[in-house]
């Protein structure tokens, strides 16, 4: 009987050891959770493993680079519609990570990058008539992209590249060139 005690608080103690280690992936950070005393830790985890006390955590967040893709409706100088698809590479900066969820959380492209991408867009493109769209559309990327990491300097994210793809001209403009 002894014999059967001691071997399942063995187990007991390996399962919850086993269960005390978090392994941090290359292109994660780990932050630790200390829900009992101190809260959020600012030191950024690097790619490895960790040991940590049951009730506390080790919160993972992804730290590569991200493509989001967004189809924007805009107007030209010369108020024509015209649909742009934009896709922004972008990611959190691993070393102000901590700021990063402290300020804003960890699903930061909704809550703030998509509202400066869209608004930078808009902007952007309505100084260009849209017969000068098409051929301009890489330097409306490249001065999207600065507008935008120039907004988002200070919120701990990082731009890497906007590029135009898809773009729509106006409907009443593409059935005009036929009759021309």
């Amino acid at each position: 009987m002894r014999h059967l005690t001691r071997a399942i608080l063995l187990v007991a103690a390996v399962l919850v050891l086993q269960g005390c280690s978090t392994t941090v992936q290359p292109g994660q950070r780990g932050l630790r959770w200390y829900p009992l005393t101190e809260g959020l830790a600012s030191e950024t985890l690097k790619s490895g493993s960790y040991w940590r006390a049951p009730w506390n955590q080790i919160n993972l967040y992804n730290v590569r680079w991200r493509r989001y893709t967004e189809t924007v409706d805009v107007l030209s100088s010369d108020n024509l519609p015209i649909m742009l698809k934009t896709v922004v590479l972008m990611r959190p900066i691993p070393e102000e990570l901590y700021f990063l969820v402290k300020e804003i959380g960890p699903d930061f492209y909704p809550r703030i990058a998509k509202r400066e991408l869209l608004a930078a867009i808009r902007s952007v493109v309505s100084h260009y008539p849209m017969a000068t769209i098409l051929e301009h559309s890489s330097e409306i990327a490249g001065e999207v992209e600065s507008v935008v990491a120039e907004k988002l300097k200070d919120r701990h994210v990082q731009v890497g590249s906007v590029t135009m793809g898809d773009i729509e001209l106006a409907k009443v403009v593409l059935d005009s060139v036929p009759r021309k």
